[in-house]
């Protein structure tokens, strides 16, 4: 770690320290996760980290019951694959959610199934991108899942995973996208920052990709020459499982929101104070 990053490492745990509500099991690496994502803004990491541990504690729904062992959570992750490639100097995460028929969709625990998945991506990736490039394929997406999500809660999460999770954000793009896809993102675009819905691109199918990303970094299900999906998906819930423990813990990562300061300067945090995004 350089020098002066120690140094700002130091300084986030002396902040950390001074603050009853904040927990104080995050690792040094996490800490520099968040603050190469805020670009070494002591500020911005210091926000990024109070809404990422503030939410973890507003979203019970979420961030409670998650032994990955417990049929929920298999069912989920039989159901969805989530994985991660470097692509020079930059990360592509990936998400593909896989149960056409919807028999075992359940919209809570495919959320609760998706936060352990970041969890373990931030306890284990090492790599400092200089930016992240993010693909829903949303092959399986249906209009027959409206009824079953509840919306509310679907943003606010979108918005937590772009102000509080330790990401640059350069590009979105959203494959296999089916004719409707404008009424589906019509559910959450309100509430997106313009930022975001600039960065936003619909492609019809997965060959579309490679026009923008060279196929050595896409998966070999998307005509690419990197790991398969479903294989590096298998290997991070087995490392999940392993890691169990610390997912039975319930107060992973929580800030304590009764011992918050009605002084603290990051109150406002949860309403949508947007980190300065990367964006080419």
């Amino acid at each position: 770690m350089p020098q002066d990053l120690q140094q700002e490492v130091i300084s986030i745990r002396e902040w950390l320290a001074k603050e009853p509500h904040l927990p104080k099991d995050l690792d040094d690496f996490i800490l520099e996760k968040f603050l190469h994502s805020c670009y070494g803004s002591l500020q911005k990491t210091k926000k990024c980290i109070e809404r990422f541990c503030s939410t973890r504690s507003v979203m019970s729904e979420i961030y409670i019951l998650r032994d990955p062992i417990s049929p929920s959570m298999e069912t989920a992750f039989s159901i969805t694959n989530v994985s991660n490639y470097e692509a020079g100097e930059n990360e592509i995460l990936i998400h593909q959610f896989e149960d056409p028929t919807l028999e075992k969709f359940n919209f809570y625990d495919i959320l609760k199934s998706f936060s352990i998945q970041a969890d373990m991506w931030l306890m284990e990736q090492k790599f400092l991108p200089e930016g992240h490039i993010i693909i829903l394929d949303m092959n399986n997406y249906s209009l027959r899942m409206i009824p079953r999500i509840n919306i509310f809660l679907i943003r606010e999460f979108f918005m937590f995973l772009l102000e509080g999770m330790p990401v640059r954000v350069k590009q979105i793009y959203a494959i296999n996208a089916p004719s409707y896809y404008d009424k589906l993102f019509a559910l959450v675009k309100p509430v997106l920052p313009s930022e975001i819905c600039n960065i936003i691109q619909f492609l019809p199918d997965c060959q579309s990709l490679h026009k923008h990303i060279d196929k050595k970094y896409l998966p070999s299900e998307y005509g690419g020459e990197a790991e398969s999906m479903k294989a590096q998906h298998k290997s991070w819930i087995d490392q999940i499982q392993k890691a169990r423990a610390r997912f039975l813990n319930d107060n992973l990562w929580k800030a304590d929101l009764k011992k918050k300061s009605k002084n603290n300067s990051f109150e406002n945090t949860m309403n949508g104070s947007f980190k300065t995004l990367c964006i080419d």
